[in-house]
């Protein structure tokens, strides 16, 4: 089983995956690791929402098993919050912006250095 915790350690090495592959020039393998880390923060936060000693809805859990992160910010409760947040933060909404593009099949395609440094940018910081 795959706790909370696992997944936030999870979502940080990714991040750190990608940005050590962007400066070893690997773009296209940085911007699918990095996406993969907003997955994976998103799922912790989803993680949350489990109780013990209680089963579930499968719909739920079916929900969980997705790559989107738009669904996945959904599934976690966060839009609501999430929309007033941007829409008050410019640099927020450019960030997800960017970070909401990604998908689990962008590890079939080419990235360049900006684009890849783009998310990777998007997403590493911490007051967004």
């Amino acid at each position: 089983m795959i706790t909370k915790a696992d997944l936030e350690a999870l979502a940080e090495t990714r991040l750190e995956d990608s940005i050590f592959l962007l400066s070893a020039g690997r773009a296209s393998s940085a911007y699918y690791l990095a996406g993969y880390a907003v997955e994976l923060a998103l799922k912790a936060c989803i993680a949350k929402s489990f109780q013990p000693n209680a089963i579930p809805d499968k719909a739920f859990v079916n929900e969980i098993y997705q790559h989107s992160l738009e669904k996945l910010l959904g599934v976690a409760g966060l839009s609501q919050d999430f929309n007033v947040d941007s829409k008050a933060n410019p640099s927020l909404a450019a960030a997800w912006g960017i970070a909401s593009k990604w998908t689990e099949t962008s590890r079939y395609l080419l990235w360049d250095a900006i684009s890849a440094g783009s998310l990777v940018s998007a997403i590493g910081d911490p007051k967004h």
